[in-house]
C-alpha cells in the first residue's frame, strides 16, 4: 500500500477532479494524457468531442482554467493558442504522472486523434 503522503495527494486529486463539470475534467484528462505536447483550441475541441466552437471554449472555461493556474495558454497569434496542462501545479502533476505511468493506451487514442 502506498503511504499517507500520496494517499493524501491522490484524494486531493481525486476531490479536485469530482468538483469539476464535465468539460473540465475532459480538457484536463486529454492534456495530461498528450502532455508535453500542446493543442489549439480546435484540436482540443476535438479531443474532447466539443461540438461547440473553439471561441466559446476561450471566452469561458479556458479563461478560466487558465486563471485558476490548471492550464497554460500561449499566444502564437492572434488567433492561434498553444494550449497545455500546467504540470508544475502540485496535484495536476500527479494526474499527468498517472498518465504517462497508466495510460499509455489512452494516450495513444489521443494522439490518433490529433493526426485526423
Amino acid at each position: 500500500m502506498a503511504d499517507d503522503d500520496t494517499l493524501r495527494t491522490v484524494y486531493e486529486l481525486v476531490q479536485l477532479m469530482s468538483s469539476l463539470n464535465e468539460t473540465r475534467r475532459a480538457i484536463l484528462l486529454a492534456l495530461s494524457h498528450v502532455y508535453p505536447r500542446s493543442v489549439s483550441g480546435v484540436q482540443l475541441g476535438r479531443l474532447i468531442g466539443y461540438s461547440g466552437k473553439s471561441r466559446s471554449l476561450y471566452r469561458g472555461v479556458l479563461t478560466h482554467m487558465k486563471e485558476d493556474g490548471m492550464i497554460l495558454v500561449d499566444e502564437l497569434t492572434p488567433r492561434l493558442h498553444a494550449i497545455r496542462i500546467n504540470s508544475e501545479h502540485p496535484l495536476l502533476s500527479v494526474l499527468v504522472e498517472m498518465c504517462r505511468k497508466f495510460g499509455e493506451d489512452t494516450s495513444k487514442i489521443y494522439a490518433k486523434a490529433l493526426e485526423e
